[in-house]
């Protein structure tokens, strides 16, 4: 009886606790549907609008992503593309970032997501885990915003389908791997499928072999490629089959390219044979001299430190 006393009185002088933090977070569902009312009557989300629900400090509630999953639709198929881009930003206000590690030993510290337009240090934004099952219904709806007419849109969906890791649900495939199939899927948003699909959890042997299909594709620029390897590179989500691919560049036209592929090798999962035949070759563009100056630094900065595969530090050397 002390103890329900005790909370009445809590309650009634209006003590910290969870009803005053959830009152204190933004109402998505509220505002979503003030914005479609809004829309209906000609009005067209601001920049500053969009930039705010973007900004949002992640949802932790699966049942307000429920409530969402019907406005979400109607908002990503709706004419103006700013309404669109408003939906999507929602989207991706709703992921949450790790948990910022710690060296002293005490608790991680909530990460504080980084403002619209630039890159979190705590490592990549999700959903969390029942937020993410929520919001499957969604995941049709936004995959067609892929292939937006607005470019801001689409990397917003690669963004938003990005979130759904570690454990992504079967339908999050699909429309990734479509989109990679595309003749015009050769530019940024085609970079960040790639990395969705390395970032949202193992590679599967479908994935891989549609990501190694896409590495030999035969219309894509130096530049592009270069983008690829770094990528791909950088991922702790390696697979020998898309790294051989990647392999391929080594053949390249242009030295830069070469160049970075050969930095990037240690980073590389590489099967035991094609590990050591790519090793001799570096060792021989290092002691032969006879390709560029680029290209022949870059091999003697690898061949002298590449002990091994997916090596993390100390190689290369400069």
């Amino acid at each position: 009886m002390k103890t329900l006393w005790l909370l009445a009185l809590a309650l009634s002088l209006g003590l910290p606790g969870r009803a005053q933090d959830d009152a204190a977070k933004p109402n998505l569902v509220g505002q979503m549907q003030e914005m479609l009312q809004r829309s209906a009557s000609g009005h067209s989300p601001t920049t500053e609008e969009i930039q705010a629900v973007e900004g949002a400090p992640g949802l932790t509630d699966p049942a307000v992503a429920k409530a969402l999953v019907p406005l979400l639709t109607r908002a990503l198929a709706n004419s103006d593309a700013a309404m669109r881009g408003y939906a999507l930003a929602m989207l991706v206000g709703m992921q949450s970032l790790p948990e910022a590690p710690t060296t002293d030993g005490t608790a991680p510290a909530p990460a504080t997501k980084a403002a619209p337009g630039t890159t979190p240090t705590a490592g990549p934004a999700a959903y969390k885990a029942d937020v993410a099952k929520a919001l499957v219904p969604a995941i049709a709806a936004i995959g067609t915003r892929l292939t937006d007419d607005d470019p801001q849109n689409r990397g917003l969906t690669a963004t938003v389908l990005g979130g759904f890791s570690p454990d992504p649900p079967p339908a999050l495939y699909p429309p990734l791997l479509a989109y990679l199939q595309r003749d015009d899927a050769t530019g940024a948003v085609a970079l960040a499928v790639v990395n969705d699909l390395l970032q949202i959890g193992p590679v599967s042997d479908e994935t891989a072999a549609e990501i190694a299909r896409y590495l030999r594709r035969t219309d894509l620029t130096p530049d592009a490629q270069a983008n690829l390897v770094e990528a791909i590179a950088g991922r702790p989500n390696q697979n020998q089959a898309v790294d051989k691919a990647l392999l391929t560049y080594l053949d390249s036209d242009d030295a830069s390219l070469r160049a970075r592929v050969i930095l990037s090798l240690p980073q590389l999962d590489l099967a035991p044979e094609l590990f050591a035949d790519t090793k001799a070759r570096v060792a021989a563009i290092a002691s032969g001299g006879q390709d560029s100056l680029a290209v022949v630094n870059a091999a003697k900065a690898v061949a002298g430190c590449w002990t091994q595969v997916k090596m993390t530090t100390g190689c290369p050397q400069y």
